[in-house]
């Protein structure tokens, strides 16, 4: 009986892992927009960085895309929709047509955030299992545990996501490599309040592995 009982609620874990990794993925942008940013990096070495950067999205009827403009010229374009996993194009600003991108775990202007990681491909994996519900910043969440069976040589094999249980967006996440050490940890840092509303103000990206750091800081007044 009791591994009857195990394999049923690994089912339901199961289940309900697909239904918020669906929800999630469909979490589309309500508008068109652009926001001006600043990239502030620290390295394995310690030494520090700002990279402006331009972040532009454009929404259609089911899908969209948006492109990350550094201020040396880099393009990388990421295209999301609910039902497919993201395609990653890169390129010049005023170049050349964009061209796929052929290596996803190349870094944005030197950061610590991979091409991969702004597509959160994880959403897409086979496997999704909700966890656990716990408290994670003060925040009630869902715990999500996204695996894929065939992890990019280098890349992720796990990412588990902490999900608020009211709007589902992402209070933290942790990134494991492919022999199960953790990589990187995730987490939006700042709000301001714009016009009545809560605006993510800065996000940070920090490679546990070797110690390098990553702030991704927004002018939040929208264009």
């Amino acid at each position: 009986m009791l591994p009857a009982l195990l394999a049923a609620d690994l089912e339901a874990q199961r289940a309900e892992g697909q239904r918020l990794a669906a929800e999630a993925r469909s979490l589309a942008p309500k508008a068109s927009g652009t926001n001006t940013a600043v990239l502030k990096i620290r390295d394995h070495r310690g030494v520090r960085a700002e990279i402006p950067v331009t972040i532009r999205t454009t929404v259609n009827d089911a899908a969209w895309h948006t492109d990350y403009l550094s201020g040396d010229g880099l393009l990388y374009r990421v295209s999301r929709s609910p039902h497919a996993p993201s395609q990653y194009q890169t390129g010049r600003v005023n170049g050349a047509a964009l061209t796929p991108a052929g290596n996803l775990l190349v870094p944005f202007a030197g950061s610590d955030f991979w091409l991969v990681d702004l597509g959160l491909d994880f959403f897409h994996w086979p496997e999704q299992r909700l966890l656990k519900k716990e408290q994670r910043r003060g925040e009630a969440c869902f715990v999500l545990e996204s695996t894929t069976p065939r992890p990019a040589p280098g890349g992720y094999s796990r990412v588990v996501t902490w999900l608020d249980q009211g709007t589902l967006g992402i209070v933290a996440a942790e990134a494991y490599d492919t022999r199960g050490k953790l990589m990187k940890t995730f987490q939006p840092k700042t709000f301001k309040k714009v016009n009545g509303q809560w605006q993510l103000k800065e996000m940070e990206i920090i490679n546990e592995q070797t110690d390098s750091k990553t702030s991704l800081v927004f002018d939040v007044e929208v264009q």
